[in-house]
């Protein structure tokens, strides 16, 4: 498993850290590279949350072309991620794998060490 060590603003005490399995990152360098966005875009991972403390998190990710004024790049093995700091606190643990299963398909999988819905409140 690959961690990612963040290219965090000064302002920022406490990056978060996202784990992502060798998969992940083999894919997400695909993915990049075939939208020819290896060297300034990267990947938006998003934590969307439900209505109230109980609804699980929602995960997210989109590639892009660069990252916005405000975010928090986390760099590493080759990929950039970009998350808005209101995601970073619900994302910050989360480990993101990719699975190709001939039954069931192929994507990305994520799991929270916070358990099913992460953290949300």
């Amino acid at each position: 498993m690959a961690t990612l060590d963040p290219e965090a603003p000064e302002a920022q005490i406490s990056p978060p850290t996202l784990h992502l399995t060798r998969s992940a990152v083999e894919k997400i360098r695909e993915m990049l590279e075939e939208e020819g966005l290896e060297e300034e875009g990267g990947l938006r991972i998003t934590a969307r949350h439900g209505a109230g403390c109980s609804a699980p998190l929602q995960f997210g990710m989109i590639l892009e072309y660069e990252p916005s004024g405000d975010d928090l790049v986390l760099s590493g093995n080759g990929i950039r991620l970009f998350m808005s700091p209101e995601s970073a606190w619900s994302l910050d643990g989360l480990n993101v794998d990719y699975v190709d299963s001939p039954h069931l398909g192929s994507g990305f999988a994520f799991r929270h060490p916070k358990g099913v819905g992460g953290r949300s409140c």
